[in-house]
């Protein structure tokens, strides 16, 4: 090993690194990383689908998005639990799980649950566990795959995304609404995320149970009919 002219051991350039890791990449990734969960599952989900990104990104912002951080960033929280009327954000997805598993043993299956808010009395049964429901990669998938479905159902991307939230007309349009508004305020505005590769996720060991038959039909982003201008933009 070199000697600087203090006499002290000249470290390499990777010594360096991983010091300045250490030392500053870690906080960083404990509060960025959750942040940029949600964004990044949903691209995986579209890359995966075909279903339209800006939809994605506009639904999982609509159920758990939140305004955090010195950034004052809104972003979606990918460890959010909804019980009721109550909305819960949690710091990681252990702490989410414990506070489900304690619902549950109250006899409280009307959870919702992760990056796009999957109910767990209704979908509960299409993952193998409560930890592969709140993964922002599956919870995503299985968004996008419903999303499919409602979509080969009623043949446009308003009817299917409003229907994602509710089959009450009066509710899906109100939900559809509020979509496009925190679209073109924070989608449309906004340059794409893409997460850095230190937290992009991998390719998940276990395919999804394919509850919904899957389409590969691309249409306007939730356009009024086949011949309007869509209302959100494309991915």
């Amino acid at each position: 090993m070199r000697l600087d002219t203090d006499g002290l051991p000249m470290r390499t350039p990777l010594f360096f690194l991983l010091v300045l890791a250490l030392l500053q990449g870690l906080p960083a990734r404990s509060t960025a990383a959750p942040a940029m969960l949600c964004d990044a599952a949903a691209q995986y989900a579209a890359s995966k689908t075909g279903v339209p990104l800006s939809i994605l990104r506009a639904v999982t912002l609509a159920e758990t998005g939140r305004t955090s951080g010195a950034d004052r960033q809104f972003a979606a929280w990918p460890w959010a639990i909804q019980s009721g009327n109550r909305g819960d954000w949690f710091s990681d997805a252990d702490a989410a799980l414990s506070h489900v598993k304690g619902l549950m043993a109250q006899g409280i299956s009307n959870l919702d649950i992760g990056c796009f808010q999957l109910n767990l009395r209704w979908h509960g049964e299409a993952f193998g566990s409560l930890q592969d429901m709140i993964s922002p990669q599956q919870n995503a998938l299985y968004a996008a795959q419903f999303l499919q479905a409602l979509y080969a159902e009623t043949g446009d991307w308003r009817s299917a995304v409003g229907r994602y939230h509710s089959r009450d007309g009066m509710r899906a349009q109100a939900y559809v609404s509020r979509l496009e508004t925190i679209f073109n305020t924070h989608v449309a505005a906004a340059p794409p995320q893409v997460a850095p590769q230190t937290y992009a996720i991998a390719e998940p060991e276990r395919s999804l149970p394919r509850r919904f038959g899957l389409t590969t039909t691309r249409g306007p982003l939730i356009a009024r009919d086949h011949k309007a201008r869509p209302l959100i933009g494309g991915n």
